[in-house]
């Protein structure tokens, strides 16, 4: 069974996949380590024409990236860099699923639109995790425990800058969430009780026919 987790960031993606995989001992993999790979292929101005988030983000100045950059034009580059690695990743799911191997794959890569395929593949389940309220998504980041392994909250204290990054969620939030249920699947809201709603979306997963 290949496991697909997509939706917002910080809604839970990587978490539910880490839980699933060591519940059901199946391996996990972010789509966004297949980036790399593909970017290995372009050079110069075309790896930047490709891979724009890339070449706008940087940990180490993250105050001045969300200074510089608008929501939407942080948006329109990870779109960009989705449609760059679509051809990796698209092959990568068929390879799984004529080795029938257990996987759990999970990313913003994997758009409703491009899903459409799997849909009704039996031997693959997809659902997508969403947060759409900024005070609720801000409130999130402050809660966050694991502040050293967080690329937001580990290199800033800046309110001013946690607030414009979840500002910039919610554009990513509320297009999975009208994606997800304009292709027909299933979405979540993981804003209230996360952990409750990650176990339904394990339980959902789990028991899709």
């Amino acid at each position: 069974m290949i496991y697909l987790i997509s939706g917002s960031p910080r809604a839970g993606k990587s978490t539910l996949s880490r839980k699933m995989g060591e519940e059901l001992r199946v391996p996990y993999l972010s789509i966004d380590n297949i980036r790399p790979i593909v970017m290995a292929y372009f050079k110069g101005e075309e790896a930047k024409q490709r891979f724009p988030f890339m070449h706008m983000f940087d940990a180490a100045k993250i105050d001045e990236y969300f200074q510089k950059y608008s929501d939407q034009e942080i948006f329109a580059a990870d779109m960009k860099e989705i449609e760059s690695v679509w051809l990796g990743t698209e092959a990568l799911i068929d390879y799984l699923l004529v080795c029938k191997m257990d996987y759990i794959l999970e990313g913003i890569h994997l758009l409703p639109t491009l899903m459409e395929k799997y849909k009704n593949n039996p031997d693959v389940r997809i659902i997508y995790l969403v947060k759409t309220d900024v005070e609720k998504i801000l409130a999130g980041l402050y809660q966050n425990t694991d502040q050293h392994h967080d690329w937001l909250m580990g290199n800033t204290q800046n309110e001013e800058t946690i607030r414009l990054a979840a500002k910039s969620l919610v554009i990513y939030g509320k297009y999975y969430a009208t994606e997800a249920k304009k292709y027909g699947f299933e979405c979540i809201n993981t804003e209230d009780d996360f952990v409750g709603k990650l176990e339904y979306a394990k339980d959902y997963l789990l028991v899709k026919k």
